[in-house]
């Protein structure tokens, strides 16, 4: 037994030694001799670089106190930037006892200057990734937290003279931001970040504030989050809280935005918007899952109000943005930027070549493809200084490029165009397909806001059926093939548009005016046929009182030439009238009207024969008004040509048919 107790004290003196020896080694000990062996399984397990250049002290106790000068890790090798990481200071108190159980306790930590770079190559490589493949899902796991309770437990974070800077080539964006706290009592020290740079070749600033990490932590408060960012004109200010900041839920923020053009939020968030006037929105920011929703949003869109909900997708291949938005007044010049024109109306946008009226502007694709939409907007009341407008109803549908305007209705002049439109931008070349129909539309509600009130009348009705490739709007037209008509019934025209004309060459046409009255017509057709971007005149006639007038030729969508043959048949004979033929000639911005010379004049030509001036007519009303009685006049007139009695007769006259001399070859 003595042997056993002699034995026993041996082995406690032993021990007693050698925890004895190890305290005065670890007080003796210089941790400077240990920073290559830090610095090089930190460089095994990172892949990347890491060094310490100044001093490495730690003091064990309870807490631990570790100080460490001139931290580096090296950035990615194709970077301008030779460390990623360089801390001029850290020091941090740790928690010895918690370690054991797997958590991270830090009473304290401080950084003084460091500077951290966060960036992408033009191929799209980050410089943050640093374990092997096989091992980023496993250091993932182990570094994502969960929940606000999983982050370290920091109870004082300080930052002094900090900067974080991010750059990406492919989205030109290069931010360099500042990082501070400002220090207080633990649950009340707020971190603030605040930045400036460039995004998307846009002056950048941001302005962040959150509260304290100790309450980011531990607090079962909402976290306070303040942020006012601006690019260029855009100006961005979120504000309010989040109950699970780690895990994104329970948001609760609000959200104002404003700018001079919504179309530059593109680069930003990634969604494609048509340019805009100046706008002001705000509403309430929601997440749930991969979904980010705006709902209750508000404000106006250049003289437009704006309201709805919005939703944002992003767990699929592209963002999905849902909407459903309504205005009660809505300012159609709003509405330019739908089809590539200017809202501003000032050439702030190059949309059109400077000869040209059809616009220039190119289709982006690559915007098409960036995201998918599906959103209905409704407009209660439409407003513009050109047409008496109605209401809208328009469905947006964008699919991995492919466009659709479906259902587009338009409700104007008492009537209503309403069809669908295509642009296909997930081919190289975008396709563009239009069937657009225009029913019941009444002029005199048309003009009711103009000097020609009262004395324009008659009921249009029209289809545009159009298909066209192309880079560009021009483009798209200037290859189309299709079919444009409309026509006029019951109408009447001013005395004081029409008197815009020479009046020789209304003389010539054997139209009659009296006055100041208004010209009376039965009924009004144009109908085109469009073969690779040149609309053939299939159907031109104006049928007045006095005279049926008829023209040919075509209209260059390319080049919008005019090359227009026009001629006046009387249905009675007229001595004033030349029934020489006009020519119309010159460009759609400015055409130019003549007469023909190589014509001979005959006054007092006689009538032609209805039946086969109006043949074309009658081929076309079926496309211009299917069915209808929206075209009594013009439907009559085309019965009446058909009859075999009135191959010989004019309408409203009895003369024997001859031969026009002005007639069109």
């Amino acid at each position: 037994m003595a042997v056993l107790k002699w034995v026993g004290y041996g082995v406690l003196g032993l021990l007693g030694l050698v925890v004895v020896g190890v305290g005065a080694f670890v007080l003796l000990f210089d941790w400077n001799d240990a920073r290559g062996f830090v610095a090089r399984r930190a460089t095994a397990a990172l892949g990347r670089e890491v060094a310490i250049d100044g001093d490495l002290r730690v003091k064990l106790g309870n807490p631990i106190h570790i100080h460490v000068e001139g931290l580096r890790i090296a950035n990615q090798p194709w970077s301008d930037e030779k460390d990623m990481v360089a801390i001029r200071a850290l020091d941090a108190t740790l928690l010895p006892w918690p370690i054991l159980k797997g958590n991270w306790e830090l009473p304290e930590l401080r950084f003084d200057g460091p500077k951290i770079v966060l960036e992408t190559n033009d191929k799209g490589e980050n410089n943050w990734t640093f374990a092997p493949t096989a091992t980023k899902e496993v250091a993932k796991e182990a570094v994502t937290p969960d929940k606000r309770g999983d982050i370290p437990v920091i109870g004082r974070l300080a930052i002094a003279d900090g900067a974080i800077r991010y750059r990406d080539p492919t989205s030109d964006i290069d931010i360099a931001n500042t990082i501070n706290t400002a220090t207080g009592d633990n649950d009340t020290d707020t971190v603030k970040l605040d930045g400036k740079g460039s995004f998307a070749g846009k002056p950048f600033t941001l302005a962040a504030e959150g509260g304290s990490l100790l309450t980011l932590r531990d607090d079962p408060k909402p976290y306070p989050i303040r942020i006012e960012a601006a690019v260029g004109k855009t100006k961005g200010k979120i504000e309010g809280s989040v109950a699970e900041p780690v895990a994104m839920r329970g948001i609760d923020l609000s959200v104002d935005l404003r700018g001079d053009d919504l179309a530059e939020i593109f680069p930003i968030l990634g969604i494609p918007t048509p340019k805009t006037r100046p706008y002001a929105i705000s509403g309430h920011l929601g997440y749930e899952g991969t979904r980010w929703s705006f709902q209750g949003m508000h404000g106006k869109v250049g003289e437009s109000d704006l309201s709805g909900d919005v939703e944002v997708e992003t767990g699929g291949e592209r963002p999905r943005v849902t909407a459903t938005l309504m205005s009660k007044r809505l300012a159609a010049q709003d509405l330019a930027g739908l089809i590539g024109a200017s809202p501003r109306g000032n050439g702030d946008y190059p949309t059109k070549a400077r000869d040209r009226v059809i616009p220039t502007t190119p289709v982006n694709v690559e915007k098409l493809r960036n995201t998918d939409m599906d959103v209905r907007l409704k407009g209660q009341r439409v407003e513009a200084p050109f047409a008496p407008l109605d209401d809208l109803d328009l469905r947006i549908r964008l699919d991995n490029g492919d466009l659709r305007f479906d259902p587009l209705s338009l409700g104007i002049g008492g009537g209503r165009i309403a069809g669908t439109v295509q642009v296909d931008g997930s081919r190289n070349v975008p396709v563009l397909r239009t069937n657009l129909d225009i029913r019941k539309m009444q002029l005199s509600a048309f003009f009711r806001e103009t000097s020609f009130a009262g004395q324009m009348g008659g009921t249009v009705s029209g289809r545009i059926q159009l298909t066209g490739t192309g880079k560009t709007v021009a483009d798209l037209l200037a290859s189309s093939d299709g079919k444009i008509g409309a026509a006029v019934d019951g109408g009447k025209i001013s005395s004081l548009a029409v008197k815009g004309l020479k009046t020789n060459i209304l003389e010539t046409l054997g139209v009659v005016l009296s006055g100041s009255e208004p010209l009376p017509f039965t009924c009004l057709v144009a109908n085109l046929a469009v073969e690779k971007g040149i609309a053939r005149a299939e159907a031109l006639v104006l049928d007045t009182p006095e005279t049926v007038v008829a023209g040919q030729g075509t209209i260059s969508l390319r080049d919008e030439k005019l090359d227009l043959r026009v001629v006046g048949n009387a249905k009675s004979p007229q001595f004033f009238a030349t029934h020489v033929p006009v020519l119309i000639g010159g460009k759609l911005g400015d055409p130019s009207i003549g007469v023909d010379p190589t014509e001979s004049a005959v006054r007092g030509g006689a009538a032609v024969a209805l039946g086969v001036f109006l043949t074309p007519l009658a081929s076309v009303l079926p496309f211009l008004d299917p069915g209808s009685d929206e075209q009594p006049h013009c439907g009559q007139l085309v019965r009446d040509a058909r009859k075999p009695g009135n191959a010989g007769k004019a309408s409203g006259g009895s003369a024997p048919a001859a031969k026009p001399s002005g007639s069109a070859k």
